[in-house]
C-alpha cells in the first residue's frame, strides 16, 4: 500500500515523509499551507482560505497555479447545470512522494541497507541523551546525513557539545552544525584542529605585567 492509495481510501495521515522531501513536492512553504486547507477540506473555498490565514483571494488563486504547475495539486472545471464547478485534488503530492521513495528504495539496497544502519546508530546515540525519537525527528536525523552530508562523526560531535552545554535539541545541535558549516568545517578533524588552535592562541595571548610600587612597604 502506498501514500498515493492510502489518501484515496481516505484514511492517509499526513507522512513525516512530506517534509523530508518538501523542496521537491511544493514550490514554496506560503503554497504548501494553501495545499494543507486542500488535503483537510477538498470543498474549501479560496476566499476562506484567504481569511482563515490572512491573505487574499487573488493571492490563494496564485497559490493554486503554482501548486498545479509545480505537480502537487490538480484542478479540475466541471459545468454543472450551467454552472462551471471547480474540484480540487491534492493526491498528485502523494503520487509524486511515492515516485521520489520508489526512486530511493531502488538506488541499491546495499547502500540502503548501509545508511539505514547508519541513521539507526545515529538515533541510538540521540535517544541515549534525549528519550524516545519521534517519526519527524528521524526524519531531520535522516536529512542531516542524507541531504545535508554531514559527517556521522561531526553530527556525534555536535551532540556531545550540546551535551556538555546541558542544551540537547536538535534545534541547538542544527544551529552548531551550522555554525561549523559557515566556518569552513565539514569533518571531526577540522572540529578538532580548531580547537587545538584556539588552545595555542590561548598559550601565547602575552600575560600583562603588574605596576608595583617602589617605594612600598614591602621594599624596605
Amino acid at each position: 500500500m502506498n501514500y498515493y492509495e492510502e489518501y484515496s481510501k481516505g484514511h492517509l495521515v499526513l507522512p513525516s515523509a512530506l517534509l523530508t522531501h518538501f523542496n521537491k513536492l511544493f514550490p514554496s512553504s506560503s503554497d504548501f499551507l494553501v495545499w494543507l486547507y486542500f488535503f483537510e477540506n477538498s470543498d474549501v473555498a479560496p476566499s476562506e482560505i484567504a481569511s482563515k490565514i490572512g491573505s487574499t483571494p487573488a493571492e490563494i488563486n496564485r497559490a493554486i497555479d503554482r501548486l498545479a504547475k509545480f505537480g502537487a495539486m490538480k484542478v479540475t472545471l466541471i459545468e454543472i447545470d450551467g454552472e462551471m464547478e471547480t474540484f480540487f485534488d491534492v493526491s498528485p503530492a502523494f503520487k509524486h512522494l511515492d515516485e521520489l521513495l520508489n526512486s530511493d528504495s531502488g538506488s541499491g539496497t546495499n547502500i540502503n541497507e548501509e545508511n539505514e544502519g547508519t541513521l539507526k546508530e545515529l538515533v541510538s546515540l540521540f535517544e541515549a541523551e534525549m528519550g524516545v525519537i519521534s517519526p519527524v525527528q528521524m526524519e531531520e536525523l535522516r536529512a542531516w546525513l542524507f541531504e545535508d552530508d554531514y559527517e556521522f562523526a561531526l553530527i556525534k560531535q555536535a551532540l556531545r557539545e550540546a551535551v556538555l552545554n546541558r542544551k540537547v535539541s536538535l534545534n541547538y545541535i542544527k544551529a552548531i552544525l551550522r555554525n561549523w558549516k559557515n566556518e569552513g568545517i565539514h569533518s571531526i578533524q577540522a572540529v578538532e584542529n580548531r580547537q587545538i588552535e584556539r588552545q595555542e592562541s590561548r598559550k601565547t595571548i602575552p600575560q600583562k605585567d603588574f605596576y608595583i610600587p617602589m617605594d612600598g612597604p614591602w621594599n624596605n
